[in-house]
Parts: structure tokens; sequence; C-alpha cells
């Protein structure tokens, strides 16, 4: 008499303690974002990358949104862990053209060495599924409003510059690295950071140019 076949039980992924799962958790969806993009992100599909069952799942996180809302979150500020470093502390005496200058460098710098990261900061809004789109605009919203102010620390003593749009132009000056970050990130051979550093460079002193310093 034939032996009845058995299917093989899927093996267990080793138990973690909790913020160790939820890092592999995080670091899974990751995973998932960059291969097949942000809708692909399900419990079911970390559960299954990451070789646990979904209530290990729902044990850290409750829906995918809340995946990916903490995924920004981690992400966002490795990411600006990263660009730290190229903004100078004191901004008194600052050369505004030196400092956009560094920030492009180090924004471009960081995406090429860390894509994976960048590529779920950068993903076009309106993919993302409601709660995480206001995630993201809120987030893009606070960095606008740092910029704006940076900006008009510099522009202060310029003659003219009380008319500029500040806040216009720190939105405009933002989606400038952010669309060479995606430029990037699609196409490095073509778009490398030299390339997308000297542009940023060329658009700030060509506006300074139109609003130079008065010596004292």
């Amino acid at each position: 008499m034939a032996r009845a076949q058995t299917t093989p039980k899927r093996p267990y992924a080793p138990r973690l303690p909790p913020v160790e799962r939820r890092e592999q958790l995080l670091d899974t969806a990751l995973e998932i974002i960059n291969a097949d993009g942000v809708a692909a992100v399900s419990v079911d599909a970390v559960a299954r990358l990451a070789g646990v069952t979904r209530p290990v799942v729902y044990g850290q996180f409750t829906d995918a949104n809340h995946i990916l809302r903490d995924l920004l979150e981690r992400e966002g500020q490795r990411a600006l862990a990263q660009l730290a470093d190229v903004v100078p502390a004191d901004l008194a005496d600052a050369d505004p053209v030196e400092v956009f200058t560094a920030v492009a460098r180090g924004f471009f710098d960081a995406v090429l060495a860390h894509p994976a990261r960048w590529r779920a900061i950068l993903l076009p809004v309106d993919t993302s599924p409601a709660p995480v789109r206001k995630y993201k605009e809120a987030a893009e919203a606070d960095l606008r409003t740092r910029l704006a102010d940076t900006t008009r620390r510099f522009l202060r003593g310029r003659p003219g510059a009380e008319t500029v749009d500040v806040d216009l132009l720190a939105h405009v000056l933002l989606t400038t690295l952010e669309d060479g970050g995606r430029l990037l990130l699609r196409d490095p051979a073509t778009y490398p950071p030299q390339r997308l550093t000297d542009l940023a460079r060329f658009l700030i002193e060509t506006f300074l140019h139109r609003y130079p310093r008065t010596t004292r």
C-alpha cells in the first residue's frame, strides 16, 4: 500500500526580540518596495518574504499603511543623519552658494550610497496610499519650511531681496533636489552626482547674482 505523501512544513523563522523583529520586517518592506513598488507592500507579502506568519507581522503593525509609515519615518531619520554633516552649524558667516552646493552634493552622494532608502523616500507621492501620502506631504512641508527659513537668513541685507517669494523659492529648490535624486536613481551613469551638483550650483549662483550683498 502506497504511503500518503505529506507536504513538508515551512521552516519557522528564528525567534527574535520585538525590536529586532520590527527592524527585520521594515527591512523586508523596503526590499519589496525596491523590487516591486510601494503598492506591493502588504502584510501577506512581508510575512512571506520574511519567512514568518501573519500574526508575527500583526504583532508589530496594524496593517500595510502602518508598515509604510514607520518605514518612511525610519528611513527619513537615517537620511537626515546622512546629510547632517554637510550643513554648517553656524550659518552667520557662511557663503550661501557653498552651503547649497555642499547640501546638493551631500544629498546626491547619499542617494547613490543608499539607493534602496532613497527610492522609498523619493517615490512619487501620488502612487502611495492616502495615509502614507499625507505623511510624506507633511515631511516635505517641514523641509520646505526649514529651507525657506535658511534662505531668508541668507537674503537678509541684500537690496531688492525683500520682494522674493521665499516660500515658493524653497519649493523650487527642494523640487530640484528631489527630481535630481530620481534621475540619479533611474540612470546614475547619465546623471551622476557631479552633473546634478553643478546644475544646483548654477541655479543658486544665478539667483544670488541678481541680489548681491552690499559691502559695509
